[in-house]
């Protein structure tokens, strides 16, 4: 008896319902042009499946809350939806790897920013307006992996000290003449090193190690100083890999240490190794997402818009940010390629706190001259530039003056309080530029159009931030390194964008549906 298995074909299409989340991704893949990134390279024997087909599993899969790659090969094979996007075919989860790995990681940056767009015509977004902000992501790395810089230099420091009275007393005591100075290099040491080991081998010394081993003079010294090679060598790999950073993760190098929350009760949490996420959203949608591995916000905004305007070609007119991102060099930055000031700075709402002000001593609360100066409660105008300061240290040169007043402190009833800093006369640090700034800002965010700016920005970036963490309960990385995470970041952040135009399709099919039902009601 012969058992005869036939595959009947199924049109897949007829069975997926026209309000199902697979028919808005499709139509909003419709007009991006994908095969100029993951183009497969011509190769003998078989094919492959084709990238196309992987990555809008990949999305798609993010778009409906699935992240591992095990359960994409498991949907491809039972979920009627993924089935029709991979047109029957099922791939295994190393196929999906293949991709992320080989593919993705230098491409994604297009494709991002490509489907985006697109997403963006579609719900026609204002990108004049950014909304941007920040959070920590848990890097994929041991909690107490942590190598801190001011550590390392600080033993580094005493190793110098050490290193210097050995070959002090190396010199006194075998007639060398190595020489010694304030810092050292490894490979310094390690030429000191080799030497004893040759003098070693003159003399036909062995080395000898063990319990019950005696070792001669030369191997003591030749012990020492490979030991202080050994650690002065692992100093100086670390801190290669710190660079410019404060600290880093042993099992990720990328990652660097930062105070993360750990509850709503606990907002001073433990250092972790985190990637500090940026996005910008204009009308719900995000269309700007990167990585960086900077702890503070303030520093990440200039390479964050440099990055917009590489893949889209303009600046927004409106960057919307929070007091985190209120600094010299970027307010300049802003002025320099004509963006509104419409971040806050530090002190812009404590300044209007009803505590704060009635610190009468603090220079913030002291009412300010028509020529900008400041006036003390005194009564005392701090007009004279008493000397100047000059800060380099930012994109943009600085220049902090200190202004002292004609009239001396002595005698002032509120003279012990005010001048705790100098006697009789109090210095006052002013800087005009700054203060222009900060005005500007003040003015544009006390208007109407500013208020709403201030609204729409809690509500909509850190809503984003909240629909990944808690909806797509994307926490934490899964991939090492910032090249792999950022891929990882912005699929989810994607992935975001295509859940919020499913939502968008389904209104405006609603809307569309009722206008309708009301004329055909009014013809009736």
């Amino acid at each position: 008896m012969k058992i005869i298995i036939t595959h009947l074909l199924l049109d897949l299409g007829i069975k997926i319902d026209s309000d199902d989340e697979v028919v808005s991704f499709l139509k909003a893949l419709e007009g991006v042009n994908l095969n100029k990134y993951l183009k497969r390279k011509e190769c003998r024997g078989r094919k492959g499946y084709d990238n196309i087909m992987l990555l809008k599993v990949v999305l798609f899969a993010r778009m409906t809350g699935f992240d591992d790659l095990r359960s994409l090969e498991s949907l491809c094979r039972h979920d009627i939806r993924f089935m029709y996007i991979a047109k029957e075919e099922t791939p295994s989860f190393m196929a999906f790897e293949r991709l992320l790995m080989n593919y993705l990681t230098d491409d994604i940056d297009n494709i991002f920013f490509d489907i985006s767009e697109n997403i963006g015509k579609l719900m026609n977004i204002d990108k004049t307006v950014h909304y941007i902000d920040g959070t920590k992501f848990e890097a994929n790395a041991n909690k107490y992996s942590f190598v801190y810089r001011t550590r390392i230099i600080n033993a580094r420091k005493k190793l110098f000290s050490k290193i210097t009275e050995g070959i002090i007393s190396l010199n006194s005591e075998r007639g060398f003449d190595f020489s010694y100075q304030q810092f050292y290099c490894a490979q310094e040491i390690g030429y000191i090193a080799q030497y004893l080991m040759e003098c070693m081998v003159k003399n036909d010394i062995n080395p000898v190690y063990g319990k019950g081993k005696r070792k001669t003079a030369l191997q003591r010294w030749y012990d020492q100083f490979l030991k202080y090679y050994i650690r002065l060598d692992e100093y100086e790999y670390w801190l290669d890999i710190i660079g410019d950073r404060n600290s880093c993760s042993k099992t990720d190098h990328d990652a660097t240490m930062c105070a993360t929350k750990i509850d709503y009760y606990c907002n001073t949490g433990l250092s972790r190794p985190c990637y500090n996420a940026q996005i910008a959203v204009s009308d719900g949608l995000i269309v700007n997402a990167d990585l960086f591995q900077r702890p503070a916000d303030a520093k990440t905004f200039i390479p964050f818009m440099e990055r917009h305007k590489e893949y889209m070609g303009e600046y927004p007119v409106y960057p919307m940010a929070d007091a985190g991102y209120g600094s010299y060099d970027n307010y300049m930055y802003c002025i320099m390629h004509k963006m509104e000031l419409c971040m806050k700075y530090p002190m812009y709402a404590k300044k209007n706190d009803p505590r704060f002000k009635k610190k009468m001593f603090n220079t913030l609360n002291w009412e300010t001259t028509g020529e900008g100066y400041k006036a003390c409660p005194q009564g005392h105008i701090f007009d004279q530039n008493r000397y100047e300061t000059y800060d380099e240290r930012g994109e943009y040169l600085r220049i902090i003056q200190k202004m002292g007043s004609q009239e001396s402190c002595e005698g002032c009833p509120f003279e012990g309080e005010c001048c705790k800093s100098r006697k009789h006369q109090k210095i006052v640090s002013r800087d005009a530029v700054l203060d222009e700034f900060h005005a500007a800002v003040d003015e544009n965010l006390s208007a109407e159009f500013g208020k709403e700016l201030k609204k729409q920005r809690s509500i909509q970036v850190e809503g984003a931030f909240g629909v990944i963490k808690q909806d797509m309960k994307f926490t934490r990385f899964t991939r090492r390194g910032l090249k792999n995470a950022k891929m990882e970041f912005l699929i989810v952040c994607l992935g975001y964008n295509l859940r919020k135009y499913h939502k968008y399709r389904l209104k405006m099919e609603k809307e569309e549906r009722e206008n309708c039902f009301s004329i055909k009601k009014i013809c009736s």
